[in-house]
């Protein structure tokens, strides 16, 4: 049994020729008995004995294909204490003592001992706590490496991966996807040369990634302009920089154009901004109107599909904000770049709130004069390029990130491509090993 004493430890000696010195682990026998786990670089984590137990990575408690739970959390004595422990290489081993669970194919008791290993990576990356983990908290912001192209553009210089290495499924090829995906992730656009100029070609290089996110716009759509739109992206008047599907509680993830045929009469160039750039810059410029478009929330709508109304107050009443965060790092009381995870801006698509937006006049002011200074910088040199897409270079962008716009055509244009779900690229990176 763990010790009586408040704290016990266990060390497993390492050769100091050959390895590096294991954790040190020591059990806190106070109240809700707590493992602290000493990763002998200044970094100290506590893991409650039942958390730990609740986790349990065995095949008997977590599924060996799905990696589903297993166990019965509600059958686990909420006062479990562990019986022993070890540090080994493979990670913590804990003994848990003698326990009645009641499984769920088998509504017998069983009285069993169980044994688990934590392996310390994963004891490192899953935290149960908020706190100080010793390690340095770096922006989670990608660095933006492709800036202003002046139109007639060469495109050499933007981020790119020909499409044969991309769909090709043979090694060493394969690693063409992985490096597709990497640049996406990574710098949120990349265009793909020597792509066939057809319908097939294209949607074959979308569903390569995965599956095609279907919408009131329909799943792979190849469209020109037409006289009576949905949606004025199949006009020929021009779009200033915007995100698209704002309307959605969860917005597309990523977008693939391909231009099988530039504007006849001229005109119809594609724009793009990095906005996790353009909103560093404003955090830099102007804390205050990065505040606004944080903090006030905004109701986007899509009023002209026959498929119905599109509001994107389903979950959030009152709508979301144009600069989205993940939750806020400890210590850390107003919103910033390190923590932006989503750019919602469509101001064609902005719609008057049903519900309250603001608390006061000065708060609404407030709101209009961030938008006012982010539509500057979003169509700035500094930050627009602008490039004529063409037949056999389709271009894919993260549209929780990059904003895309066009400029007004006169004549046929025709434009054919997809949406991804943010969640399915993400599982298709996590399954290539890329950290995202």
């Amino acid at each position: 049994m763990a010790s009586t004493r408040q704290y016990s430890s266990t060390t497993t000696e390492a050769s100091p020729s050959t390895a590096p010195a294991l954790p040190r682990v020591l059990v806190n026998d106070m109240t809700n008995q707590e493992l602290i786990v000493d990763f002998n670089s200044g970094t100290a984590l506590r893991y409650p004995s039942f958390w730990l137990r609740d986790h349990c990575p065995c095949s008997a408690c977590q599924h060996p294909s799905t990696q589903q739970r297993q166990v019965d959390t509600f059958t686990i004595d909420p006062e479990i204490k562990v019986s022993s422990i070890q540090a080994t290489s493979a990670g913590l081993e804990v003994v848990w003592p003698v326990s009645s669970e009641a499984t769920s194919t088998d509504t017998q008791t069983k009285t069993q001992h169980h044994r688990s290993i934590y392996s310390w990576e994963w004891l490192q990356t899953h935290p149960p706590f908020i706190q100080a983990s010793g390690k340095t908290t770096s922006s989670t912001t990608p660095r933006r490496t492709w800036t202003h192209v002046p139109p007639p553009s060469a495109t050499s210089s933007l981020p790119s991966v020909p499409y044969d290495s991309i769909i090709s499924t043979t090694s060493p090829s394969a690693s063409g996807l992985k490096t597709f995906l990497q640049t996406i992730h990574t710098l949120g656009f990349c265009l793909v040369p020597r792509t066939a100029p057809d319908p097939a070609s294209t949607q074959s290089l979308v569903e390569r990634i995965a599956h095609i996110r279907p919408t009131h716009y329909g799943g792979f759509w190849d469209f020109t302009s037409a006289p009576n739109p949905i949606d004025t992206a199949y006009t020929d008047d021009y779009l200033p920089p915007h995100t698209d599907t704002t309307y959605f509680t969860d917005p597309a993830g990523l977008q693939l154009f391909h231009c099988l045929q530039p504007a006849t009469q001229g005109g119809g160039e594609s724009t793009f901004v990095d906005g996790f750039a353009a909103a560093q810059h404003l955090y830099a410029t102007s804390p205050h109107h990065y505040h606004a478009l944080a903090t006030y929330p905004i109701v986007s709508a899509a009023l002209g599909s026959p498929a119905g109304a599109f509001y994107n107050t389903n979950v959030a009443r009152r709508g979301y904000p144009v600069l989205v965060h993940s939750a806020p790092l400890p210590g850390v009381t107003t919103p910033s770049p390190a923590t932006l995870v989503q750019v919602r801006w469509n101001n064609l698509d902005r719609a008057a709130p049903g519900t309250p937006s603001f608390p006061n006049h000065t708060a609404l002011k407030a709101w209009y004069s961030a938008a006012r200074e982010w539509s500057r910088i979003l169509e700035s040199p500094e930050f627009l390029i602008t490039l004529q897409l063409k037949p056999g270079e389709p271009v894919i962008f993260d549209n929780w990130r990059v904003l895309h716009g066009r400029l007004a055509f006169k004549g046929q244009r025709r434009i054919c491509g997809a949406y991804v779900g943010m969640d399915d690229f993400r599982a298709r990176c996590r399954a290539l090993g890329i950290d995202v």
